[in-house]
C-alpha cells in the first residue's frame, strides 16, 4: 500500500491598505483621547485655582495634537474612498485637505 504524502502549506501576511487604516485609526483615536483628558485635568486645575501662564498653551498644544490625531485618522479612509471616483470628487477632497490644514496652522481665511 502506498503511502500518501503529506502537504503543507505556508502563508504570509503582508500588510494591507485596511490594516494601515486601522492602525492609523485606532492611534487617532488615541492620542486624541489622551490630549482631551489632559486638557480637561488642566481645566479642572485652572477652576480649583491653580493659575500658570503655561496651562493655556499647554491645552492649545494637546488640541492641536488631538486635531493632527484625528485628521490623519480621517484623511486616510477618505482617500481610499475617493481613489476611485470622479475628478470632482477628488477636487473636494484636495481642496478639504488644505482648508483643514491652513485651518490647523492656524491661518484665518476671512471673506
Amino acid at each position: 500500500m502506498a503511502r500518501k504524502k503529506k502537504t503543507t502549506t505556508t502563508t504570509t501576511r503582508t500588510t494591507s491598505d485596511g490594516d494601515v487604516i486601522k492602525f492609523c485609526a485606532y492611534w487617532g483615536l488615541v492620542i486624541a483621547a489622551v490630549a482631551a483628558l489632559i486638557t480637561f485635568v488642566l481645566s479642572i486645575c485652572a477652576v480649583c485655582g491653580l493659575e500658570a501662564a503655561w496651562l493655556g498653551r499647554v491645552k492649545n498644544v494637546c488640541s492641536t495634537v488631538s486635531q493632527i490625531a484625528l485628521l490623519v485618522a480621517v484623511i486616510l479612509p477618505a482617500y481610499k474612498y475617493m481613489r476611485g471616483k470622479k475628478t470632482v470628487y477628488r477636487a473636494f477632497f484636495w481642496v478639504a485637505v488644505i482648508l483643514l490644514v491652513l485651518g490647523l496652522v492656524g491661518i484665518n481665511l476671512a471673506i
